[in-house]
């Protein structure tokens, strides 16, 4: 009886072992699977906007150009994510733009200049619908914003691009998702992928 027992037992583990096996195989994904083995790079956040909870779990740092095409197509995707994950996730915002952009760096500057004035997102979000200047800049202390315009900013701009170049992001969007580089566009599923894994890697999951 005892030697049944064992054989019983034995074939119970194989059994439960092959289960996990093909359950994580189910559930692994290429594309998360080689995100989640990129090596990671810190990017602080630094003084930047910030759209979501800052206690949130996982942090998605989106590096942007205001004449960029993708770039706004991406806007609808995050503004997705967020909604989705409306505590676990913050979104931080910072400026690359591109040098085939002539108009784009001015941009930048205006948004951080309404920045100092509480309407970033104003700006930001007027840029990428298309908005006219005076509509961008609407509500604003028009004084002190063309004082901070014609001063090129306070810098912040700039201390975006360094880092960009720091961590070898050239196109937009990139995204730096926990410390994970991804430039170029991605989808609302291989958000939801990465945050999901995220969220359950730090026992936080939705």
């Amino acid at each position: 009886m005892p030697v049944r027992h064992s054989g019983l037992l034995a074939g119970l583990f194989v059994m439960s072992v092959a289960m996990l096996t093909f359950a994580y195989a189910q559930e692994s994904h290429p594309w998360l699977d080689k995100q989640l083995a990129k090596q990671r790079y810190p990017c602080p956040p630094g003084k930047s906007p910030v759209r979501g909870p800052a206690d949130a779990l996982v942090t998605i740092v989106e590096f942007g150009d205001y004449d960029c095409p993708y770039c706004k197509e991406d806007e609808v995707t995050v503004k997705k994510v967020l909604a989705a994950y409306p505590t676990q996730v913050r979104l931080v915002y910072k400026e690359l733009p591109l040098d085939m952009h002539p108009n784009a760096k001015q941009k930048a500057v205006v948004a951080e200049c309404m920045g100092i004035q509480e309407k970033f997102w104003q700006a930001h979000d007027r840029f990428f619908a298309g908005a006219p200047p005076n509509k961008v800049r609407e509500g604003a202390d028009q004084g002190k914003l063309k004082a901070c315009i014609s001063q090129g900013g306070e810098g912040q701009v700039d201390k975006d691009l360094a880092l960009a170049k720091k961590l070898g992001l050239a196109t937009t969007p990139s995204f730096v998702i926990d410390g994970i580089r991804i430039g170029g566009s991605i989808g609302f599923g291989q958000f939801k992928l990465l945050i999901d894994a995220e969220l359950a890697r730090k026992g936080g999951a939705k």
